[in-house]
C-alpha cells in the first residue's frame, strides 16, 4: 500500500471549533491564526440558464395522426434545446475577526458546527479556505493537513471531510484525529480524561494509549455561549437594559451607575437578528472575562455577598458594580438546572447535568482496573474551563462524587495554552518523525476512496 513520505515541508494543523478556529504549522508552539468560527453571509438570488431538451412531435408517416401505421420520431440530433432561466440562491461568505464583524445589510451571522459536527458544509470549506490562503500565506496542496473532529464524529461526515481534503484542496496528505486525543496530547499525556468545555459544548471522554474509549463519551449542550447568553437575560431581567453593541452606536454620553445608556444610533436598517446576537455576544464576552469567576466550593449566596464587588462598562456607557451575577451565572457550568436564567429552545426538554458530573459518567462507564490511571490524569480543554476558581471547584466536586479517588488535574499553565491545548496537540502529532506511516496519502484516497479514513484514522 503506498503511504506519504514527504517530509520537506511542515504540515499544516487545523482545529474549527464552534467558536474560534485554530491554524498553524505543526512543530510550533502556537497557532499563526485565531479567529471566529462564526462568518457572515448575504443571500442573493441569481438567474442561471438552463438547457432543457423538448423533442419535437412526432410525425405519421401517411399524414393520418390517427391510424395503426407506424410513426417517424424526430431523432435525437433534431431535439430542440430551449434555454430556461431559472433563479438560484447563492453566498457571499465574510470570515475572520474584522469581515464577520463589519455591518452589512442583511447580512447572517451563524457557525459551521453544530452539537459538534459540521452542518454547513460550505461555510467549513470557507473558513478552512480563509485559515490557510489569508492568514497562513500557503497552498493547501503543497502541505499535508491534520484537523480536528469530534470524539462523535460520524462516518459519513469523516469521509466527506476527507473527500473535501483531496477534491477540493488538492492536499498531498491529509489526516483527523480525535479533539480530545490531542488535548491529552497537548498536555504531554497519552491516556487520561479529558473534559473538554467549549463555546458550545461540554464534553468528557477517556484516552487510553492515544485512543478515544467511545463508550465513555458523555456530551451536552453547556458551553462558554450559552453562560454569556444566560448575562444577557440577567441584565435584562434585574436591571432592564439590553446591550447595544458597538456598531450601532455614534455616539454616547456619560452616565451614572445602574443608569440607563444615553447614546444616538446610526441608521442600520437591513440589520439581521443573527447578526445583532453576535455583536452582543461578543461585546458580553469581555465582561465574562473580566469579572465572572466560579466558587471554590459548592454555591454559598452567604459567601458570594461576603466577596468584593466589581466595576464593569460596556461599549454603550452602561456601568455597574456586579457582585452575586459574577458567580451565580458561571454556575451553571456546575449546576445548570438552578441557575439558568432563560432555557434556549434549542435546549427545551433536555436533562442538564453539571461537567463534573459528566466526568463522573465518562469514568464509570470505562473499565475498572483503568480508572485510577484516567482519575490521576483528567485534562481540562476549552475557553471556558479558564474561569478563576474552575479547577479548585472540579477538584472538591469530584473528590465529593468519587470519595478514596487519587484525582489530579492537569491544565496548561497559561490560559493561551488552554484555549489552544487541541492545537497544541495536533503540532506535536503531526511533527513527530513516526507520524509519516499515518497519513492518509493521494495515492491510497485514489485507490480505496474515502473509506480509507476509518481504517487508518
Amino acid at each position: 500500500m503506498p503511504t506519504y513520505g514527504g517530509d520537506d515541508v511542515n504540515a499544516l494543523v487545523i482545529d474549527i471549533g464552534s467558536t474560534w478556529t485554530r491554524a498553524g504549522f505543526a512543530g510550533e508552539d502556537m497557532p499563526k491564526a485565531y479567529f471566529p468560527s462564526h462568518a457572515g453571509y448575504v443571500e442573493s438570488e441569481i438567474e442561471v440558464a438552463e438547457t432543457s431538451d423538448e423533442p419535437k412531435e412526432p410525425t405519421a408517416t401517411n399524414g393520418d395522426t390517427g391510424s395503426d401505421k407506424d410513426v417517424e420520431m424526430a431523432d435525437d440530433a433534431q431535439t430542440d434545446k430551449q434555454p430556461i432561466m431559472r433563479k438560484k440562491k447563492t453566498r457571499k461568505y465574510y470570515v475572520g475577526d474584522t469581515e464577520s464583524a463589519t455591518w452589512r445589510a442583511g447580512m447572517e451571522v451563524s457557525g459551521p458546527l453544530k452539537q459538534g459536527l459540521v452542518e454547513d458544509w460550505d461555510m467549513y470549506e470557507k473558513i478552512w479556505e480563509y485559515a490557510v490562503k489569508t492568514r497562513l500565506h500557503v497552498k493547501s496542496e503543497e502541505h499535508p493537513v491534520m484537523v480536528s473532529e469530534a470524539a462523535w464524529n460520524t462516518s459519513a461526515h469523516r469521509a466527506k471531510l476527507v473527500e473535501m481534503a483531496f477534491e477540493k484542496f488538492n492536499c498531498p496528505a491529509f489526516y483527523m484525529c480525535k479533539t480530545p486525543v490531542l488535548a491529552a496530547f497537548g498536555t504531554g499525556k497519552h491516556t487520561g480524561l479529558v473534559l473538554d468545555v467549549g463555546g458550545d459544548m461540554a464534553s468528557a471522554c477517556a484516552v487510553s494509549e492515544g485512543f478515544c474509549l467511545t463508550k465513555t463519551i458523555c456530551k451536552q449542550e453547556l458551553g462558554g455561549e450559552l453562560v454569556s447568553q444566560q448575562i444577557l437575560e440577567k441584565l435584562k431581567q434585574e436591571n432592564d437594559y439590553e446591550l447595544t453593541p458597538l456598531f450601532d452606536i455614534k455616539s454616547k454620553a456619560p452616565v451614572d451607575i445602574l443608569q440607563k445608556p444615553v447614546i444616538s444610533r446610526y441608521d442600520r436598517q437591513g440589520t439581521t437578528d443573527s447578526y445583532l446576537q453576535d455583536m452582543r455576544l461578543r461585546a458580553v464576552q469581555e465582561f465574562k472575562e473580566s469579572t465572572c469567576e466560579i466558587l471554590e466550593r459548592p454555591y454559598d449566596e452567604g459567601l458570594v455577598a461576603g466577596r468584593p464587588l466589581k466595576p464593569f462598562e460596556f461599549p454603550d456607557g452602561f456601568n455597574m458594580s456586579t457582585g452575586s451575577l459574577r458567580y451565580s451565572v458561571p454556575e451553571i457550568l456546575f449546576n445548570p438546572e438552578k441557575y439558568m436564567v432563560s432555557r434556549p429552545k434549542s435546549l427545551e426538554g433536555e436533562s442538564l447535568v453539571g461537567v463534573h458530573d459528566l466526568v463522573i459518567k465518562s469514568v464509570v462507564a470505562s473499565d475498572v482496573d483503568l480508572r485510577p490511571q484516567l482519575l490521576s490524569n483528567m485534562v481540562l480543554a476549552g475557553g471556558s474551563t479558564l474561569f478563576p476558581g474552575f479547577v479548585d471547584r472540579m477538584t472538591v466536586m469530584l473528590q465529593n462524587g468519587i470519595p478514596g479517588g487519587r484525582i489530579k488535574l492537569h491544565a496548561p499553565s497559561t490560559n493561551t495554552e488552554r484555549k489552544v491545548t487541541a492545537w497544541l496537540g495536533g503540532s506535536i502529532l503531526a511533527s513527530l518523525g513516526t507520524f509519516h506511516q499515518l497519513w492518509i496519502s493521494r495515492a491510497e484516497y485514489e485507490e480505496h476512496g474515502a473509506a480509507i479514513v476509518d481504517k487508518k484514522c
